[in-house]
């Protein structure tokens, strides 16, 4: 039988010590998505009703996030008072501060109304602060968040700019 040469041993030691330390480093950020798009229905939030959203996570370190997000909306389903069927399209760029799955969320956003009907604004700014549920390896997405809307048009009778409080929810899948 042959002895294991001392050099052989500290070698096995060293490497592993180094993929100790590997595994070390990974769970640094547990944070880190590998499933950066997501699709989700957000009801009310940045349109008039519902929109279908797609949104994809653009920069992440550390525990901030950053997004993009567009979508599609509708007042299809919910027509009564309303002068007729129009499209909305929400556009949005989105933080995120969080570990693993629960985030602090807040974004910037723009509406569009695809309308021509005097009464109703075609062109709204939004703020978003909120909280998401998203794991980082891929699954269900929770959004909830207080979206209130500011317009330069504004349609009523007292002067200076709308401002229309909102709230969201979302519920989709990441990938």
């Amino acid at each position: 039988m042959h002895p294991i040469p001392k050099l052989t041993l500290k070698y096995c030691l060293l490497l592993s010590l180094l993929l100790l330390a590997g595994l070390a480093q990974a769970q640094r950020s547990p944070g880190t998505f590998t499933a950066r798009n997501a699709y989700y229905l957000e009801i009310s939030g940045s349109s008039d009703t519902y929109s279908l959203n797609l949104d994809r996570i653009v920069y992440q370190r550390y525990s901030f996030k950053a997004a993009v997000r567009a979508g599609i909306g509708t007042n299809l389903f919910f027509q009564e008072g309303e002068p007729g069927v129009y499209p909305i399209v929400p556009v949005e760029a989105l933080g995120m501060v969080g570990g693993t799955q629960n985030h602090v969320e807040f974004g910037l956003g723009y509406t569009r109304r695809f309308t021509d009907h005097p009464d109703l604004m075609q062109n709204m700014y939004f703020a978003r602060v909120g909280f998401r549920y998203q794991d980082p390896r891929g699954g269900l997405v929770v959004r909830l968040a207080v979206t209130p809307f500011v317009s330069p048009e504004n349609k009523s009778d007292t002067p200076g700019l709308a401002v229309v409080p909102r709230f969201g929810l979302s519920v989709g899948r990441s990938f």
